[in-house]
């Protein structure tokens, strides 16, 4: 690992075209480019300001959180790492291997170029060409060294190289990264509390490795619940008596906390569930006062109030209104895994009424403050990979809800359904939230003829004024949504694309199935052709969404076998 590989060899011409593919963020900050060092290892066209002020931005955004890195000395590093640069630029020498080893050999260089190549691809919405140049030079050294021993200092790069990955919107590579990480820290003995003492020493030095252990426990933990996969650090691997982190990291201290409940919420949610399996009341109610319980721990300095009853303790830094938001929508994302297994089937949500009106108001509770922040803040814009997670999560709590029970909750979810529709027109279309939404929504509009779904097309003789007025409420999270264009002819599921073409182009197509899964007709109340009957079912007659096939209320084998496969989707989506 080093400063120069020969391979990456870039050409002025090609430095100055990769800046306009930069966002207006960067392409304003001061000195990005260091015209002086083209053709050299990509590290040499950012400058010593710029430097510092990555891995500033790094820790504001990153670090906060997972504080495994001392920021002071990072930026010590990369002053003296750019002054040598300009040191020997100087004496006119164009040669960069006379730069003195000690100071930016190994390692330690390879975590400066990862923080820069991260901080960039955030700021970039999940792009940039000098961050992946940047990551191609660590990523061959790394794999390099793969099979020599581990060292702390590689532990720490390897966990900054599965953060980048996730800014990327490669959410599964950067689970497999952590997993890497996780199975690493084994071998260095940073899970069990006799080694760690016996392998540090020195009080400072343990606890940077413990920050750094239980960063990756973390990460560790909310990868594998993003992914829908394994975690890698089970709880039975870590020693009873290895501490946690001091009081210094109360974001962190708070998030392993949060985690070891997250394994009892993967446990009853990971295995597959049937549309009318029996839903555990007591399990999930005591999981739920867990999480409250969770959240009326945290240090008033965290605490987020979401309503305008602000105990007056001046305004937060924009730091930390940050980790105050994202420790709420964590709170009510895992009280939407909890409740998740009532929003199944209209017949769980018929048995569980109180249960599926509380994870509706959750649902509804996430998608509200993620637009005021939109329109407040540019906290959801700078961290979108992060906080869509927590909207998905959301959306797709309020379409199983109207899906399955369009008469108890399609006019009281519309509202925040077209906030989020908003948002999701802001979606990068080659992130991995928007990869599994679209293909969601691919395999929706394949099974919606089988489960009733009438597409609003044609219905288009019908003026609804409430549809009007709602998809008008994607304006409050930030986005035009034109009415003319909010409901195309659209696509079949044969012709539609991998990918989807953009943001808006999801949206557009989860209208669709929103009014067709029950919001169009039931906004104009019961007709003489539809059956409302409280008592066996949410929808019936000739509405939007019929589930009846025998007309006596009853759903018959093929419709039981859709349910299955509607049931199948949304869980994957999950």
């Amino acid at each position: 690992m080093g400063l120069t590989d020969p391979n990456l060899i870039e050409s002025p011409g090609h430095a100055y075209e990769r800046v306009n593919s930069l966002s207006p963020q960067q392409q304003h900050a001061p000195n990005l480019l260091a015209p002086s060092h083209y053709g050299k290892d990509p590290i040499w066209s950012i400058a010593k300001d710029e430097a510092i002020r990555l891995c500033r931005v790094y820790d504001e955004e990153i670090g906060m959180m997972y504080p495994m890195l001392d920021i002071e000395l990072i930026v010590e590093r990369a002053d003296n790492v750019f002054n040598s640069t300009e040191n020997v630029t100087g004496t006119g020498s164009s040669d960069r291997t006379k730069l003195s080893a000690d100071k930016i050999y190994g390692s330690e260089i390879d975590i400066l170029k990862m923080i820069f190549a991260t901080t960039l691809t955030l700021e970039g919405d999940g792009q940039s060409e000098l961050g992946s140049a940047l990551f191609d030079t660590v990523r061959i050294a790394w794999d390099n060294k793969l099979g020599e021993p581990i060292d702390i200092q590689g532990l720490r790069l390897l966990v900054i190289m599965a953060q980048y990955r996730f800014q990327q919107g490669a959410e599964n590579q950067a689970y497999r990264t952590i997993g890497l990480a996780a199975r690493l820290s084994f071998e260095l003995g940073l899970h069990d509390n006799n080694v760690l003492r016996r392998n540090f020493a020195e009080p400072d030095e343990r606890s940077w490795a413990l920050k750094l252990f239980w960063s990756i426990f973390v990460l560790d933990r909310r990868w594998s619940f993003g992914t829908g996969l394994p975690f890698a650090i089970q709880d039975a691997d870590i020693d009873p008596l290895l501490p946690e982190p001091d009081g210094s990291t109360p974001y962190l201290t708070a998030m392993i906390a949060y985690c070891r409940i997250a394994s009892k919420v993967w446990r009853s949610i990971a295995a597959p569930v049937g549309a009318e399996g029996e839903v555990e009341e007591d399990r999930m109610g005591y999981l739920d006062y867990q999480i409250l319980q969770w959240q009326n721990t945290i240090p008033d300095s965290l605490r987020f109030y979401p309503t305008v009853d602000i105990p007056d303790t001046g305004a937060p830094s924009r730091a930390q209104h940050r980790l105050q938001v994202l420790l709420y929508l964590r709170m009510n994302q895992m009280r939407i895994c909890i409740y998740r297994p009532v929003l199944q089937s209209a017949t769980r949500i018929m048995e569980n009424r109180r249960y599926a009106s509380v994870v509706v108001e959750v649902a509804k509770d996430t998608i509200r403050v993620l637009s005021r922040l939109n329109q407040t803040t540019d906290i959801y814009r700078a961290q979108q990979i992060c906080f869509n997670h927590f909207l998905l999560s959301a959306l797709v709590a309020l379409f199983l809800a109207v899906t399955h029970a369009p008469l108890e909750f399609n006019q009281t979810v519309r509202d925040e359904f077209y906030m989020a529709i908003g948002l999701v027109g802001g979606f990068s279309a080659q992130s991995f939230v928007s990869m599994r939404l679209w293909q969601t929504i691919k395999e929706m509009k394949e099974i919606g003829p089988k489960l009733g779904l009438v597409n609003r097309q044609a219905l288009s003789d019908v003026i609804d004024p409430h549809s009007s007025a709602a998809v008008a409420m994607a304006g409050l999270a930030g986005h035009r949504v034109d009415e003319m264009t909010a409901f195309p002819v659209t696509q079949g599921p044969a012709a539609m694309t991998q990918t989807p073409m953009n943001g808006q182009q999801m949206s557009l197509e989860l209208t669709n199935l929103f009014e067709a899964a029950g919001g169009y007709h039931n906004t104009m109340g019961p007709s003489s052709n539809q059956i409302v009957d409280h008592n066996h079912a949410f929808a019936g007659g000739q509405g939007p969404m019929n589930h009846s096939s025998n007309g006596d209320g009853a759903r018959g084998p093929g419709q039981q076998g859709t349910d299955r496969e509607f049931s199948r989707i949304i869980q994957a989506l999950y």
